[in-house]
């Protein structure tokens, strides 16, 4: 991945890289752009040039001795220390356990089979270069000295399936403190956020993200509050393609393909209920930023959503799926007075300010510091 704060897999270990700076010590990266530096970040080269891993090996080979601690995205090492020349402390870290967004891709393809040849033709391609990858992925869990998940789901399968429960931790995603007192400033009374009444949703458009669910949803919603309106942020397509899926919607959606990080709680501030209907996480920042805005947040019960969501009475999760329960929790949400819109709002803000990249970051290093040999412990 680049090493790039608009891109959430990402951001993760840029994130506390900036936190294990100011605890004072010293962090390198080697990213997309240091193994491919001549190549652009598109649909296509992501699809031939070769793999990441090839030059993430040769760079932890003729660079490993300079490091304590090498944490590295599940599938970038497929190697143990040994065949590595390493002999700090190898984390391989999941954002999305591949296990799961293979499984789900497998789904995916019988579910909503393409229609376009174009589509098709790039779905083959992606089918080959995955299969061609699909190894690294275990040989990384297996030859690591730990590994990083950010959700209990992926912890129980990795115990459950695959035997490595004794080397895992759970460590969630966060947000700086500055960007919590951003959120924060951005919040307006609910007597403005109810008065619009306007639904968001922030990802990729795509069907593991729910872009098929949400046409129903919408007219389904409208249906109940005709006046609501749907602001979609980060989709990464144009308002047209995504509006092609949302037939006769195009009155009250709000389309903005891209935005910088910094944008998001000025874009978020007026919202009055989230929606994320995604079919598969790691975490979900999209999730963790609109409770930071106190948004309260309807998401599909599933690995990610699951770690912020599950304690909220009444509940905010509904079944993978089912668009109704979805709309009638949604519905109510738009429809509470603003005293309990207020209280559930500042709970959505509390829930928001457990996951914290300083707090993250200090158990982090208090897990990996356990793990380094003693030679490197002095």
């Amino acid at each position: 991945m680049p090493w790039n704060r608009n891109l959430g897999g990402s951001r993760v270990q840029l994130e506390l890289a900036e936190e294990f700076v100011k605890m004072g010590h010293s962090v390198e990266k080697f990213d997309y752009f240091d193994a491919f530096p001549k190549t652009q970040t598109s649909i296509l080269s992501g699809l031939t040039r070769p793999s990441f891993s090839k030059y993430a090996t040769a760079f932890v080979r003729a660079n490993a001795h300079r490091f304590d601690i090498i944490d590295a995205h599940q599938g970038n090492l497929p190697w143990n220390k040994e065949e590595l020349g390493f002999n700090g402390v190898l984390v391989a870290r999941s954002v999305g356990l591949h296990a799961f967004y293979e499984e789900f891709a497998r789904i995916e393809r019988k579910k909503f089979p393409p229609q376009k040849l174009k589509i098709r033709l790039f779905n083959q391609l992606s089918s080959w270069r995955q299969q061609r990858e699909s190894s690294l992925y275990p040989l990384s869990l297996h030859g690591c000295d730990l590994i990083n998940v950010p959700n209990c789901d992926e912890l129980a399968y990795l115990r459950d399936v695959m035997g490595l429960g004794d080397k895992t931790f759970v460590f969630p995603f966060g947000l700086s403190q500055t960007r919590l007192r951003a959120f924060s400033s951005a919040i307006q009374p609910a007597n403005i956020r109810l008065a619009t009444p306007t639904v968001a949703f922030i990802g990729t458009w795509c069907p593991r993200k729910g872009s098929w669910d949400w046409g129903t949803l919408i007219e389904q919603i409208k249906q109940k509050i005709p006046k609501v309106h749907f602001l979609f942020l980060g989709t990464g397509l144009t308002a047209k393609a995504v509006l092609e899926d949302l037939p006769g919607q195009e009155d009250c959606v709000e389309i903005i393909p891209r935005y910088d990080s910094e944008e998001l709680p000025k874009l978020l501030s007026g919202v009055t209920v989230g929606v994320f209907p995604s079919y598969i996480e790691g975490f979900g920042f999209a999730v963790l930023e609109k409770l930071a805005c106190g948004i309260p947040t309807v998401a599909y019960d599933v690995p990610g959503p699951r770690e912020m969501l599950r304690d909220f009475d009444p509940p905010l999760m509904v079944p993978a799926g089912d668009i109704e329960a979805a709309r009638d929790r949604v519905v109510q949400l738009l429809q509470l007075d603003p005293t309990h819109y207020t209280e559930l709002s500042q709970r959505c803000v509390t829930v928001a300010q457990r996951f914290t990249w300083d707090t993250i970051a200090r158990n982090t290093l208090e897990i990996y510091q356990q793990f380094l040999p003693p030679r490197r412990k002095e």
